[in-house]
């Protein structure tokens, strides 16, 4: 971690938060390599990561431009960072407290999860500034908003509030700014109260379906998996005893 990373990891929930409020929380090599460690960090407890941003007007304003321009940092290393949030097994939530700029949307599109402060907005500039957006955030931004929507934030820059977001379904939720974190908090407790398998496996799933590449035969395996697991045992039972279940990914 650095300090421009915070890392903290109770009771099965994970939270990777942004420290860099002065350059509007953009990802350098430092703060790559704070990411990068944290998710090593993460261990078989981990049942949801929660990323945030701890101070500033601005959630991420992505990657850090003036880096990219002296050739310290290159987009690839930022492209490789949001490439392993949308592989993760566990469900991700990103909570925007903040403004949301370039990359830092397609670093909350990569996550399973997102919800906002109320006030916040969302745009992303390449257009606008004659850069053509990286090819893996075209192609994640087309297959989890749709191509109408890829093309007005890329295409047209346009600028979003957390209400639009919201209906065009970007968002789960909005929340005044100073409910957002406590809300999510919880949601992200509800997240990591479920079966540990049965998550991973339609985690998995979804996200063939998402590349168009199901394993029908994969699917099928992990289906009879959490059918024949004790998770799925103690659910049952914790339902018919009308108590809370207790997994433990078995």
């Amino acid at each position: 971690m650095s300090a421009t990373i915070l890392f903290e990891q109770h009771q099965g929930v994970a939270r990777i938060s942004f420290n860099r409020a002065d350059k509007h929380n953009a990802l350098g090599h430092q703060e790559l390599a704070g990411i990068e460690a944290a998710l090593d960090s993460l261990d078989e407890t981990a049942r949801v990561v929660i990323l945030a941003s701890q101070s500033g007007r601005t959630f991420c304003a992505g990657a850090d431009l003036q880096q990219i321009n002296n050739g310290e940092l290159s987009g690839e290393r930022f492209q490789a960072m949001t490439n392993r949030i949308a592989a993760l097994p566990i469900p991700t939530l990103c909570v925007i407290n903040g403004n949301i700029f370039g990359g830092g949307v397609e670093l909350a599109v990569s996550c399973d999860f997102r919800v906002a402060a109320d006030d916040v907005m969302m745009r992303v500039p390449a257009a606008a500034i004659g850069l053509c957006y990286p090819i893996d955030g075209i192609e994640r931004l087309v297959k989890r908003l749709g191509v109408a929507l890829a093309k007005r934030i890329l295409v047209a820059a346009e600028e979003f509030s957390a209400a639009d977001m919201k209906s065009l379904g970007i968002l789960a939720w909005t929340a005044p700014a100073s409910e957002l974190m406590l809300s999510a908090s919880q949601f992200a407790e509800q997240l990591a109260s479920q079966a540990p398998l049965a998550v991973r496996a339609m985690l998995q799933v979804i996200d063939q379906v998402e590349q168009g590449q199901l394993d029908r035969s994969e699917a099928d395996r992990l289906v009879a998996l959490c059918a024949g697991s004790a998770d799925l045992k103690e659910g049952l039972l914790a339902q018919r005893e009308r108590r809370a279940p207790h997994f433990t990914g078995e």
